[in-house]
C-alpha cells in the first residue's frame, strides 16, 4: 500500500509540466475545478488541453494563460452558451483550436486506451469538417474496400479528476455521470484525483463495483471536499446554478474576466481558501437532496 495523499500544490508542482497534455474529467459532473485553479495559480503554461465537451473550466485554464492548444468537440458554458474566452482565445491566434465531435473524440481516447494507433468509423466523413479536423484522415478497408475515418489515438501526460472517494492508495470510487472521464483517465499515462472524502481500503472493497480507477495509474490523491464547485457532484451537492448563469456576463471581456480570475484564484492561497470567501450559507445551501 502506497500513500498518494497530498496538496493540490504539491500534485500540480511533480505532475504537471510545461506543454503536456491534460485531460480534464467530469462531465458537467465532478468538474476538477479545484485541481484547475492551482494549475492556473502556478502558472503552468504552453498545456495541450483534451476533451469531448470543453466548458467553463477551460475558461478558467485559458485566461490564465496556461494553454495553447485546444482539443475537443465542443467548448462553452452548457445549457447558456459558447464561451467568450475560448472564442477570443482562437480568434487572436493565442490557442490552437482543433475542434472535431464528441464521439470523435471518445473514439480518440479510446484508440488510446486501447493502445492502437487509430479507430475506424464512418464519423465526420461527411460535413462541413469532413476532411480538414486535424487526426482524422481517410482509409481504405481491407475488408470491404469502403472508406472511413481513422480517429487518431490521444494519450494525455496526464489527466485530472475529481470524485466522490478514494483510499490513500488511489482506488477510486466515482458514480453518477461519468460521461468521459473512464475513457480519458485510461488513456492518459498518469492520473491525479481529487475526492470528496478519503476512506480506507476496507470500505473500497465493500462496493468494487463503484471502484472506477484503480490504483497503478493514480499518483497523487488530494482530500478536497467541494473540489468540483461550482460545478455538482452526485450524492454530495447540487450545481451552482446561479454561478453558471452569471459566468457569461462575468468573462464578457478582456477587465472582467481578469477580475473573475483574481477573486476566483489569484486573491486566494488555494482553493479552501477560496470556498471559504464565498457567501456564508452557500454550500450548505447546495446539500445533495434525495428528494
Amino acid at each position: 500500500m502506497i500513500d498518494k495523499v497530498m496538496t493540490a500544490q504539491q500534485a500540480v508542482k511533480k505532475y504537471i509540466h510545461n506543454s503536456d497534455t491534460v485531460f480534464i474529467g467530469g462531465f458537467g459532473h465532478a468538474i476538477a475545478f479545484a485541481i484547475a485553479h492551482e494549475i492556473v495559480r502556478q502558472k503552468k503554461h504552453s498545456l495541450h488541453l483534451v476533451k469531448t465537451g470543453a466548458d467553463i473550466v477551460f475558461d478558467l485554464l485559458v485566461a490564465g494563460g496556461c494553454a495553447n492548444r485546444l482539443s475537443c468537440g465542443w467548448y462553452g458554458n452548457p445549457g447558456i452558451g459558447m464561451s467568450n474566452i475560448i472564442s477570443k482565445a482562437v480568434a487572436s491566434g493565442e490557442l490552437a483550436l482543433t475542434e472535431s465531435t464528441n464521439f470523435s473524440m471518445m473514439l480518440r481516447l479510446h484508440a488510446g486506451k486501447l493502445g492502437v494507433p487509430f479507430i475506424p468509423s464512418p464519423i465526420l466523413a461527411d460535413g462541413d469538417l469532413a476532411g480538414s479536423v486535424d487526426g482524422i484522415k481517410t482509409i481504405k478497408c481491407p475488408f470491404t474496400q469502403a472508406q472511413y475515418q481513422a480517429h487518431s489515438a490521444l494519450n494525455p501526460d496526464v489527466a485530472i479528476i475529481h470524485a466522490q472517494r478514494s483510499d490513500m492508495n488511489g482506488n477510486v470510487q466515482l458514480w453518477g455521470s461519468v460521461g468521459d472521464t473512464i475513457e480519458g483517465c485510461e488513456a492518459s499515462q498518469k492520473i491525479i484525483c481529487s475526492v470528496e472524502e478519503i476512506c480506507e481500503s476496507e470500505e473500497i472493497l465493500l462496493s468494487p463495483h463503484l471502484t472506477k480507477l484503480p490504483a497503478h495509474k493514480v499518483v497523487a490523491v488530494i482530500k478536497q471536499p467541494f473540489g468540483a464547485y461550482p460545478s455538482y457532484v452526485h450524492d454530495y451537492y447540487q450545481r451552482d446554478e446561479r454561478y453558471y448563469a452569471e459566468h457569461t456576463s462575468n468573462t464578457k471581456d478582456s477587465l472582467k474576466s481578469d477580475e473573475w480570475l483574481q477573486t476566483s484564484v489569484f486573491d486566494h492561497d488555494d482553493f479552501e481558501c477560496y470556498l471559504n470567501s464565498l457567501p456564508g450559507t452557500l454550500l450548505d445551501q447546495l446539500a445533495w437532496s434525495k428528494s
